[in-house]
């Protein structure tokens, strides 16, 4: 009986000396970002390394939120904008005329799924309901969605051409054409969206000829 307990002593310190020695021989872990070394704990688990959600998240300039009632993190990167604006449209009377040429912008609408047609992905747009005019009896070119439009946000858009419908070009004497110039919005909150700086060069004839000047406006429509 003696001996089986000095045995099972011997045993159990064997046991106890070889994880002493197997924790003290283990490497320590560390994790690199970027180039730089990061303090945080490394766990492995299967063969696998396991960090802080917390920790990672905010290397990549994101951030974690812990919600109680549904019991889930939720995770947001830096560039991550909620999908939660809906389509609003606003009613306006916005008239800009430069020679014979004269536009008229009737609405705006703030669209964060704004579709060109079916074969083209949805953007974030501001979109123009315009109605274009010559108001002469001579063929005049005026190019308005070729123009420039800055947001209050400080955001500019200085080629609305891939998005918008034919507004512009060559207009016919006493001819007209309606439909939409639409905004790709980038960087801007579209909530934060409330005022549009339009310029746009004058018209000109087929041989260059100016026919009117540079029009600025600020569209004010909310």
């Amino acid at each position: 009986m003696k001996k089986k307990f000095l045995f099972s002593g011997f045993t159990a310190l064997l046991v106890f000396l070889s994880f002493s020695l197997g924790a003290l021989a283990a490497p320590k872990l560390s994790v690199w970002f970027n180039g730089k070394a990061k303090k945080v704990s490394v766990k492995m688990i299967n063969k696998k390394a396991y960090v802080p959600l917390n920790d990672v998240v905010s290397w990549f300039g994101g951030k974690v939120k812990y919600d109680k009632k549904s019991n889930k993190y939720i995770v947001t990167s830096k560039d991550y904008h909620p999908s939660g604006t809906k389509v609003k449209s606003y009613n306006v009377n916005a008239v800009l005329q430069s020679g014979p040429m004269k536009m008229t912008v009737s609405k705006v609408t703030v669209n964060p799924s704004y579709k060109y047609d079916q074969y083209m992905p949805a953007i974030k747009a501001v979109v123009l309901d315009v109605k274009v005019q010559n108001t002469s009896t001579k063929k005049v070119n005026w190019f308005p969605v070729q123009g420039i439009y800055a947001f209050n946000t400080g955001e500019q858009i200085e080629d609305a051409i891939v998005y918008s419908q034919q507004v512009d070009g060559e207009f016919l004497g006493n001819t007209t054409k309606s439909g939409k110039i639409a905004l790709k919005v980038s960087k801007s909150n579209l909530d934060a969206i409330k005022s549009i700086q339009i310029l746009v060069d004058g018209p000109s004839d087929d041989e260059f000829n100016q026919l009117g000047e540079k029009v600025t406006y600020n569209l004010k429509f909310r």
